[in-house]
């Protein structure tokens, strides 16, 4: 990579322009404007804690720590937008003889009660002082040019993020059923981390962007692993709710039934894109 200082501010920089270019979709609730800038923030987020360094961090880990608060306010409306689609679709897919009481209404009630004050939490904070100066102190940052981008430093810096994912997916290899989930989980996050930082370099690196591909896969199946995890949790708490409340919990046991087969299908799968992802040193030249 003939350019590497460009690479991490150019991306870095894209990142900071998503989040100004979907304030007005997010203050709507369009649902793709909330991932979109949710991403963003990741993005941002990981390659300041990925290549730290690059950047005084007296100026770069205030911002960072504020990124994490506006991805944490994005998630509470993102979360629930996608868990309430992923119900709906569940549903639908039942015979309708064995959706039985009011079940939708249920589910629906339970995450537009989450949802909605979460979005209304979110419009005022991209219309407050926090959000602002955030912008502000990431401008500051952005301007200045990064400090340690070596080629041969971000190669390193990379590979670093990439070796972390790998030590976590094997520790959750051993880790007892119990613990499973939240060690994939935690995998996840590491496998994204090594994504962001590999995907800079996309277009001018064939190899990078193989790489990134693979590693978006595997990103994705574990994804999925998640939310099962916490459709599961839901659909237990709602059931036994509603069985309290004199309704019938059938529907509820059947879809959390589906979800733990859901969730044994795609470990089958983890197994067989983690082969592909698997990878030597990365070379950016």
């Amino acid at each position: 990579m003939s350019n590497t200082r460009n690479a991490v501010l150019d991306y870095a920089t894209a990142q900071r322009a998503a989040i100004h270019d979907n304030v007005q979709g997010v203050r709507e609730g369009s649902p793709d404007a909330i991932h979109d800038m949710r991403v963003a923030v990741r993005r941002l987020r990981s390659t300041l804690r990925t290549f730290r360094g690059a950047w005084d961090p007296r100026r770069s880990e205030p911002v960072r720590g504020e990124l994490k608060w506006l991805g944490e306010c994005l998630g509470g409306v993102r979360d629930g937008q996608v868990m309430a689609a992923a119900l709906a679709d569940a549903l639908r897919d039942e015979p309708p003889e064995l959706v039985v009481g009011p079940v939708a209404a249920r589910l629906q009630r339970r995450l537009a009660g989450q949802t909605l004050p979460a979005h209304e939490k979110l419009r005022d904070t991209l219309n407050g002082k926090r959000f602002r100066a955030l912008m502000a102190d990431l401008d500051a940052l952005l301007l200045r040019r990064p400090k340690s981008t070596k080629r041969r430093w971000v190669e390193k810096r990379t590979e670093k993020a990439l070796a972390r994912a790998g030590r976590l997916i094997a520790q959750a290899d051993k880790a007892k059923p119990a613990s499973r989930d939240a060690a994939l989980h935690e995998a996840r996050k590491a496998y994204k981390r090594g994504r962001y930082a590999v995907e800079m370099f996309k277009a001018e690196h064939k190899p990078a962007r193989r790489l990134a591909k693979r590693l978006g896969e595997l990103q994705d199946v574990l994804g999925a692993q998640h939310d099962t995890v916490v459709m599961r949790q839901l659909l237990r708490e709602e059931g036994m709710r509603a069985f309290g409340e004199g309704e019938n919990a059938f529907t509820y046991g059947l879809l959390h039934g589906r979800q733990h087969e859901t969730a044994t299908r795609l470990l089958e799968e983890l197994r067989k894109v983690r082969k592909t992802s698997r990878t030597k040193r990365m070379r950016f030249t």
